[in-house]
């Protein structure tokens, strides 16, 4: 798969795990895969390639090898460098490692000629949007309300966090912060909020980063983050400053992404 045969290199969620159940919090991995648009083109032209894409990887979590791809379009960020890339394609796999669709998934797709086919979608996909940098984040924990879909809660935002105390236990410091959120993902508060994940860098983490931990909420609109009213999001807004910093924070929209199986949920 194009992010699967270059994430041999190993990839929010995404930081972002879109498919995940309630409550959830068995330990998955976000690939976060950054593309750049050559000169000239736009998310439309990169669209044509990713759509594509989606249809390889769906047949992936039809068959049980993936939780979810998602493609997520910049929207805003705080990074000093606003250009580096223009959109992030992700890949949520129940393990390490990834394993993609089967021979037998892809000949459906492609009839016999896979190879021709895959060949000419991944020179197509290096011409479009080549990858400028890849990312491997371990989805710690994660709750999301009942009806979330990326279809009903289209925009995306990602705070990317550094430890205060770097010699903090981590692990307990997320405990409180997961009690904060766990009122805010309720049935009937879904035209706010439809959850939230907590992730950890794996691939490449380095102090020069900045950033070592990811939070990824999923909202309706960005009139959620300025609800200064709300006291359970700003109880929760304290105790993430009270322990991390934003070293960066971006907002992303879903383009497109996969659908996980009835059978699975």
């Amino acid at each position: 798969m194009n992010h699967l045969l270059f994430s041999c290199l190993v990839l929010l969620c995404f930081v972002l795990n879109a498919q995940a159940q309630p409550g959830s919090v068995t330990k998955t991995y976000t690939y976060l895969i950054y593309h750049k648009l050559s000169p000239g083109l736009t998310i439309q032209d990169a669209l044509t390639v990713e759509r594509e894409w989606k249809t390889i990887n769906q047949a992936a979590v039809d068959e049980g090898n993936l939780i979810g791809w998602h493609m997520m379009v910049k929207q805003m960020t705080s990074n000093p460098n606003p250009n580096e890339y223009d959109y992030v394609s992700c890949i949520v796999s129940p393990t390490m490692s990834i394993k993609g669709a089967s021979p037998a998934a892809m000949a459906k797709i492609y009839g016999d000629s896979v190879q021709t086919r895959m060949a000419n979608l991944q020179k197509r996909d290096r011409q479009t949007a080549p990858v400028v940098k890849v990312e491997i984040w371990e989805n710690v924990d994660a709750l999301f309300g009942t009806e979330f879909s990326p279809g009903k809660t289209a925009t995306v935002v990602v705070d990317f966090l550094k430890l205060r105390d770097p010699q903090a236990d981590w692990l307990t410091l997320i405990e409180p912060l997961k009690r904060a959120w766990a009122g805010q993902v309720k049935q009937e508060e879904q035209r706010k909020l439809g959850g939230w994940s907590f992730s950890a860098l794996v691939v490449p983490n380095g102090s020069e980063k900045g950033y070592g931990f990811a939070v990824a909420r999923p909202v309706v609109n960005l009139s959620v983050l300025a609800d200064t009213n709300d006291p359970k999001l700003s109880g929760w807004s304290k105790q993430l400053t009270r322990s991390f910093e934003v070293v960066r924070q971006e907002v992303f929209r879903f383009e497109q992404f996969t659908i996980r199986p009835t059978a699975a949920k």
